[in-house]
């Protein structure tokens, strides 16, 4: 399932993740990226890794 980042960042938030400045950065990425099955079935840690990937060498405007 190709995943937005800032529907990625909401999910974080329902499963009240901490990394608020992991989250904070994914409202400001336009990009996307494959999480494998439904987001709400995987598990939080390949969620987490997602997010990181996405916001990697991004620089917050």
């Amino acid at each position: 399932m190709q995943v937005h980042a800032t529907v990625l960042a909401t999910e974080l938030r329902r499963r009240k993740v901490g990394a608020r400045s992991v989250t904070s950065a994914l409202e400001t990425v336009n990009r996307s990226t494959y999480i494998l099955g439904d987001l709400r079935e995987a598990p939080t840690s390949l969620l987490v890794l997602a997010a990181l990937s996405l916001t990697s060498g991004h620089s917050p405007r």
